[in-house]
């Protein structure tokens, strides 16, 4: 990531990027490109994260992200959703051409992920919680892969997150927004790593999971 050149000029098709904004900025939206394209964040909190931005140095107010979306957004390269401190934020094929034409193939997006594996459209409050699990994890040094596994490929198994720490100890994590009872689900399992968005719904989780019998 840190290797990232920005052209000069833009490859044909995409000079309008060059007329429509000047150059410190449509460098930046390169640079958000292919930092999308090679990583597969889709948050823009990821992206400041990535591009070591803070408020304060972009003057960018995190209910919003302006500065940092809307010119992306308006030039077509990409489309945000959510709303608050989550703006879920991911590349059209027109971003994903200009990257390409750069010489990136863009990885699948989180969000891409989490839509085609997991319904991410229907069930939004748990995907942004994956989603903000996975920031987490990252701004903390961890590495973290958004549905790891295809349930078309491995049934029994599809957990929502694979975390691994620096050391290389990894973790297949379950993102919960509520306590509820799935004896069928965590039956299944001989252990259970659960994300969960309030210390609440923790307590409850963890105590019926104690009572089950399993580990975690």
């Amino acid at each position: 990531m840190n290797d990232i050149v920005i052209p000069e000029t833009l490859p044909d098709g995409f000079r309008r990027l060059e007329w429509a904004y000047r150059r410190p900025r449509w460098k930046r939206m390169v640079q958000i490109v292919l930092l999308m394209s090679e990583t597969g964040v889709s948050t823009a909190l990821e992206i400041m994260r990535l591009m070591k931005l803070d408020k304060k140095s972009t003057h960018i107010v995190l209910d919003s992200m302006l500065d940092l979306l809307d010119p992306l957004i308006e030039s077509r390269l990409l489309f945000a959703g959510g709303k608050g401190r989550l703006r879920v934020i991911n590349l059209t094929e027109y971003g994903k051409s200009l990257a390409r034409a750069l010489g990136v193939e863009p990885v699948e997006g989180d969000w891409e992920k989490v839509v085609r594996l997991h319904k991410g459209e229907v069930q939004a409050f748990h995907a942004a919680l994956v989603l903000m699990a996975a920031y987490q994890a990252r701004l903390r040094g961890w590495k973290a892969e958004v549905m790891p596994f295809n349930p078309q490929e491995t049934p029994w198994f599809q957990p929502d997150l694979k975390l691994t720490d620096p050391e290389g100890w990894f973790y297949y994590c379950e993102v919960e927004t509520r306590s509820r009872v799935k004896p069928k689900k965590w039956s299944r399992m001989r252990e259970v790593n659960l994300i969960v968005s309030t210390p609440i719904t923790r307590y409850w989780m963890v105590e019926r999971l104690k009572a089950m019998g399993i580990p975690g």
